[in-house]
Order: C-alpha cells, then sequence, then structure tokens
C-alpha cells in the first residue's frame, strides 16, 4: 500500500492497481461528537481497507460532502451535489491519467445520494475507468426502538474508540428517536425533527463496540472491493472490446 506520505517515484514504481478515496463530511454530531465524526471514520475505515489489500494507492479522505441537511447547526459546511459530482469526476480523471483505472469510494456520510449517479455515469462512459463504492453498515446498529442514524450508539463507539480525548459525554442529550422516518432529512433538515441533532441511544455505546464495529466494517467492505474488481473483470473480458 501506498499514500500521499510516499513520494511519486514511490507510488509510480509501486503501479498501484487500485486507488481508494475515502468521503466523509464535517457537520453536527450532536453535543458530544466533533464535527469531524464522518472524516474521522473515512480515514479510519480508509486506512484499514487499504491494509487488507494487496496493491492499492490510499488517498487523504475529503473532508467535505453534502450535509445541508444538517445547515441548522452551527459549524457545518457542505457541497452542493453537483460540486461533489464534479470533485469524484476529476479524482477518478487525473488517477486514470497515471494508468490507475479502478477506483473504490468509501462514503462515510449517508446524506451522499448523487455518488451512485455519478458512479454509474462515470462506469458507463466507457472509457476504461471502474469505480465502485460501498458504505459502512456497522457504524450504525440496531437499537430496539431507536433507529442509528446520526450521533447514535454506532457513531459514538466509534469515536470512543478513534479519539476518545473527543467525546463529551457528559454533554450526551436523553436517547431520541423521533416520530418522522429518515426521509425527514430531505424535506426538512434535522434540525426540524431533532432540536439536539441526535437520532439515535449514545448511552449505550463503548470503545469495544467501536473497535469491533470498526474491524468488520473494514473487513466487509475490502472484501467487497476484492470481489467486484474480480468480477468486473471477468465480466469485461467475457464481453470483450467495448463499443463507444
Amino acid at each position: 500500500m501506498v499514500n500521499w506520505e510516499n513520494s511519486f517515484h514511490e507510488i509510480e514504481r509501486a503501479k498501484p492497481e487500485i486507488a481508494i478515496l475515502p468521503i466523509g463530511a464535517i457537520e453536527q454530531h450532536s453535543y458530544h461528537l466533533p464535527l469531524a465524526t464522518d472524516y474521522l471514520a473515512a480515514q479510519a475505515l480508509a486506512e484499514r481497507v487499504a491494509d487488507e489489500l494487496d496493491n492499492c494507492y490510499l488517498l487523504p479522505a475529503l473532508p467535505f460532502s453534502c450535509s445541508r441537511e444538517h445547515g441548522d447547526f452551527f459549524g457545518t459546511v457542505w457541497l452542493r451535489p453537483a460540486t461533489l459530482a464534479a470533485v469524484i469526476q476529476d479524482l477518478v480523471g487525473a488517477l486514470h491519467h497515471h494508468g490507475i483505472s479502478k477506483v473504490a469510494l468509501l462514503v462515510a456520510h449517508g446524506g451522499n445520494w448523487i455518488v451512485k449517479p455519478t458512479v454509474r455515469e462515470i462506469d458507463l462512459d466507457r472509457k476504461g475507468a471502474h469505480v465502485i463504492f460501498t458504505t459502512p453498515d456497522a457504524f450504525t446498529v440496531e437499537q430496539g426502538e431507536f433507529a442509528d442514524l446520526h450521533a447514535g450508539r454506532g457513531e459514538t463507539s466509534l469515536i470512543m474508540h478513534l479519539r476518545p480525548d473527543l467525546v463529551k459525554m457528559d454533554k450526551v442529550k436523553p436517547d431520541f428517536s423521533p416520530a418522522q422516518g429518515r426521509e425527514f432529512f430531505d424535506y426538512t433538515g434535522i434540525g426540524a425533527v431533532s432540536p439536539t441533532g441526535l437520532w439515535g441511544a449514545p448511552s449505550g455505546a463503548s470503545p469495544e463496540e467501536g473497535e469491533r464495529n470498526l474491524k468488520e466494517a473494514a473487513q466487509r467492505a475490502a472484501a467487497y472491493i476484492k470481489q467486484t474488481f474480480a468480477e468486473i473483470d471477468r465480466l469485461e473480458a467475457e464481453r470483450g472490446p467495448r463499443r463507444n
């Protein structure tokens, strides 16, 4: 594995077959977690996934993405969907320029709905680049009556494991799950249905759970990346040259 700490010559000599691009966010995570929660999650997951792959180029996590649904909360910043799509397209193009045609996006923020159509557009342009994406589901957990959608048990456990110095458990608000469905993220923003920005039960979090979830998420993501690119290669070989 090579990354941005290597020189250009070291990366050139390594001839990485796959690039890993993590996508995080800078957005509110209630009173007890940092705005960088999704960024930290994306970077940590990507580092562990890269360790599982044979030869890859690990890029630093994008800190910004589509977080407008959290705009009621101070400090949250966001890109427009079209901007994120353009950033992904530009980065994939730059990697393809250097002969890295396979790119795996690790998407740590659930609001990045634009990723799927962007990936489809890149792949179906038939210009030789292959982009896939996966979202870690291990950072959210089933919690009985509480849907763990934001700043709940899963994310709190993860940051307790990664950066316990940034977790303020004395600031945790009561576990909360609104009556509305998650589509209200889109209709009203989270601030209208959860004034504290919380959607889950962080009271049950633990660093041990965070460590376990991160390990399992990395293993699943790495397996998915390997299997998916292998299947793409097989299908492409069977189909033969593509017509533009």
